[in-house]
């Protein structure tokens, strides 16, 4: 008869079997996550869940750039949230940041795009890794910032054509400055970002890796607006590109059963009952009928560090 201890881990555990459908182990060609694994013990699972976490505070940070401006090595915390933001979006709530991340540098800009440069925190405040988070799309701004949804809207057509326009230029300019700092520290480079700012954390994991193909970098981006033809634009198999990209079976725009889905990385699709697996479900007629299935609030409340780790163990 199973000893105590014994049902009682099949119960904590349960919740998380039924995340992967049976036999659903990740292919022997999957893009390697090497540079999640080399994060310490503590962030392994939570990381995932704060890097969505940093990429609407980063937008929030962004918004507010005149009023709070940032400065090299501010701590951004779970009690660092804003209480109010400009436009028509509410401010990030990252009570659940797990981590600690310090501003390697001051906020980076140009021809509109914003990105951060951040070090996970580990003991002794030590930086664990590089965290690369870039600015979602600007459309809550609108009134605000015309110009930069403008900017953002010809940044999405480089991202799904393969042309650079200044914006996505200036996104990797911020990546080389990130891993010269990651090697520096010899420590993973991470890229991170939803929609538009997804798809320009994989090319930014691209443009590093085509630069030095022995570098530790990947990508995790949620929803993430990029084709593939951007990746082989640099020389790179996208399929292969490490890195994780979750997407919603149901988002319209660029979820698997969009002609603009995402192919590049490790692909996890959560679907509508909130499980996650590597097969999508649904259909197009359905995800037209959820367009808010795109956004980064979208992933609220989901343990997506957990679901990843379910289909790795698998």
């Amino acid at each position: 008869m199973p000893s105590r201890r014994t049902l009682l881990g099949f119960l904590a555990a349960a919740p998380w079997l039924v995340l992967q459908p049976a036999g659903a182990a990740l292919p022997a060609d999957a893009p390697k996550l090497d540079f999640l694994d080399r994060l310490p013990e503590p962030s392994r699972a939570s990381f995932v869940d704060d890097a969505k976490l940093l990429v609407g505070w980063t937008t929030d940070a962004a918004a507010v750039t005149k009023e709070s401006p940032l400065h090299e090595g501010d701590i951004v915390d779970r009690g660092s949230a804003f209480k109010t933001v400009p436009g028509f979006a509410a401010p990030t709530d990252i009570g659940g940041l797990a981590g600690s991340y310090r501003l390697l540098a001051p906020p980076f800009t140009g021809h509109y795009y914003y990105g951060l440069m951040f070090g996970l925190l580990g003991q002794a405040d030590r930086v664990e890794a590089v965290i690369v988070v870039n600015r979602l799309f600007r459309l809550p701004m609108l009134l605000q910032e015309p110009g930069g949804v403008g900017s953002d809207l010809w940044t999405n057509a480089g991202l799904l054509t393969g042309f650079r326009p200044a914006a996505l230029k200036a996104a990797l300019a911020l990546s080389d400055k990130a891993q010269a700092e990651a090697k520096r520290l010899d420590v993973p480079l991470i890229a991170t970002g939803q929609s538009q700012a997804g798809g320009t954390a994989q090319l930014q994991v691209a443009h590093v890796l085509a630069a030095d193909p022995s570098a530790l970098a990947g990508f995790v981006t949620f929803n993430a607006t990029c084709r593939a033809v951007s990746i082989r634009h640099v020389g790179l198999d996208p399929a292969r590109l490490p890195g994780v990209n979750f997407a919603k079976d149901l988002d319209p725009l660029v979820g698997p059963h969009s002609r603009l889905a995402n192919e590049i990385g490790l692909q996890i699709y959560i679907h509508a009952d909130g499980t996650a697996g590597l097969k999508p479900s649904g259909s197009y007629l359905k995800a037209a009928l959820r367009p808010r299935e795109h956004f980064l609030d979208s992933f609220n409340g989901l343990p997506l560090g957990k679901m990843l780790a379910a289909l790795r163990a698998a």
